[in-house]
């Protein structure tokens, strides 16, 4: 009997504590409300620990010993000002300094266009403008026609242009008159190895390379300062002057 008591003594407790369990899963929200408010729970709560605080003392400068200076800190660098631009403008002048007697002027410098020869295949002769730069100092048609006497240069002459301008032909003088220009040349220019084509391709060579200036329509072949009628036994017309529409 007393075995039996104590079974059900078991099983009564055990059926309590499951009852109890079963009402808190029901009421569990309830129940860890009223632990909170109560402030039953921060009984476990660990407090922690505050950080000791630690408080450094500035280092007392020793006494200068005896017979030593003090040593006074290096004066502060003065602040940088900032520097001042000057920008200086210079004027102009109102005319260009004329050079003293006896001394040259400066040259100068212009793109000039030369006209040249070019032979094609089937002995064709074409005109072919080439641009220089040709220096000057008060005439730059002078100038101008002094270089195209010179003949091409080593490049041009790789491009396969040529000139038929004799080259002992001179230039005695040039100057204008209207819009005609005046070009004064020694015997040499009258004559040419090629004929009547070499002596038409020469005066155009002239006449093209001169009517490149806009003060320039038409130029006026001088020979020995005289107006020749013919150029060369061939009978080429010079007495009047000629243009680019004279020889179309």
């Amino acid at each position: 009997m007393a075995k039996k008591k104590r079974t059900l003594g078991c099983l009564f407790y055990i059926a309590l504590v499951l009852l109890v369990l079963v009402v808190f899963l029901f009421n569990r929200g309830r129940v860890q409300e009223v632990l909170e408010k109560t402030g039953f729970t921060r009984l476990f709560e660990k407090r922690a620990e505050e950080p000791a605080e630690v408080v450094v003392a500035p280092l007392e400068a020793e006494p200068p010993q005896e017979g030593e200076q003090e040593k006074s800190p290096p004066p502060e660098a003065p602040e940088a000002q900032p520097q001042e631009i000057v920008i200086t403008v210079q004027k102009e002048p109102a005319a260009e300094a004329l050079p003293e007697k006896g001394e040259q002027a400066p040259a100068k410098t212009r793109q000039s266009r030369l006209f040249f020869i070019s032979v094609s295949e089937d002995g064709q002769i074409n005109m072919k403008g080439v641009i220089r730069a040709v220096e000057y100092v008060d005439a730059p048609l002078t100038a101008t026609l002094g270089a195209l006497l010179q003949g091409p240069t080593t490049a041009e002459v790789n491009q396969g242009l040529i000139s038929l301008i004799s080259p002992q032909t001179r230039i005695n003088s040039v100057y204008i008159k209207g819009s005609t220009a005046y070009i004064d040349v020694n015997e040499a220019f009258r004559f040419n190895s090629l004929g009547k084509e070499g002596m038409i391709a020469e005066l155009k060579q002239v006449v093209y390379t001169a009517t490149e200036f806009p003060t320039v329509k038409t130029v006026q072949i001088l020979v020995e300062g005289e107006v020749t009628r013919y150029l060369g036994p061939e009978g080429v017309a010079i007495e009047k002057p000629l243009s680019r529409q004279s020889f179309q």
